[in-house]
């Protein structure tokens, strides 16, 4: 930033001397012998194409480091909650109870995790047989370098929402620890997270702790042909599903 306000006030001051040399040469301030007018005449011309020059590339430079607010695509998280209901559905077969965990990100503004969590709800509430329950906020543990839910949080809930048939983790689940691994009481729900996959998650399955998981892929999806017109395709291209049928392509960490 700084790098950038010494060269506009580089620039500026460069132009402020040639307007000062070009209202000199129109006001006919400079003067002298027939040649030193003919000079002159060149000079004031020169003058004027210059600082023609030097205003465009001004603009254009303007134009080219100014900040921009970028457009943000929201169709792949629109999908994402198209998906998360989906397989939430599928979880518990059209049937059951549904607790969402969330963070005040998912209900704040306007913003890609709100279209996320208001499509989840708004699909969740299609099916006559399911019951969505009251968002559980909660806040993440930042000690991470991914803030996460913390074990203490999941295992308070899990114990909470014995009950339910499904809780739905939008706020991804607890680092996996082998020293402090997840554990589940004998009767349990099921869980279904969006998780990040920077942390290891083959582990949730083979502990049998999570039903699905909704990941980002780490680069968009190349078998993906021609560009996405619906929130799915969208949603295909930048996430993917595991569920126990095909986490075996999971990363071990």
């Amino acid at each position: 930033m700084r790098f950038l306000i010494a060269i506009f006030m580089g620039i500026g001051s460069m132009l402020s001397n040639l307007f000062t040399t070009l209202f000199g040469a129109l006001s006919g301030k400079i003067q002298g012998s027939d040649s030193q007018g003919a000079n002159s005449e060149r000079n004031k011309k020169a003058t004027i194409i210059v600082c023609i020059v030097l205003i465009v590339s001004l603009v254009s430079l303007w134009f080219t480091v100014a900040p921009h607010t970028p457009k943000i695509n929201r169709a792949p998280f629109i999908g994402l909650g198209e998906v998360l209901a989906e397989e939430t559905a599928k979880a518990i077969g059209n049937s059951g109870t549904v607790v969402p965990v969330i963070t005040t990100y998912h209900t704040t503004g306007n913003t890609p995790m709100t279209d996320e969590w208001k499509t989840f709800a708004k699909e969740i509430k299609r099916h006559s047989g399911m019951l969505l329950a009251e968002p559980v906020i909660v806040k993440l543990d930042d000690s991470w370098v991914v803030p996460s839910l913390s074990h203490t949080d999941f295992d308070k809930l899990v114990k909470e929402y014995v009950g339910v048939d499904v809780i739905v983790f939008f706020v991804g689940l607890p680092v996996w620890e082998d020293k402090n691994p997840l554990t589940l009481p004998r009767v349990a729900p099921k869980i279904i997270a969006v998780h990040n996959i920077a942390t290891p998650v083959k582990q949730y399955f083979t502990s049998t702790i999570a039903t699905a998981l909704i990941t980002s892929r780490i680069v968009p999806d190349a078998n993906a042909i021609g560009e996405p017109k619906t929130p799915h395709q969208w949603f295909n291209r930048y996430f993917q599903v595991f569920t126990a049928q095909n986490y075996q392509s999971l990363p071990t960490n």
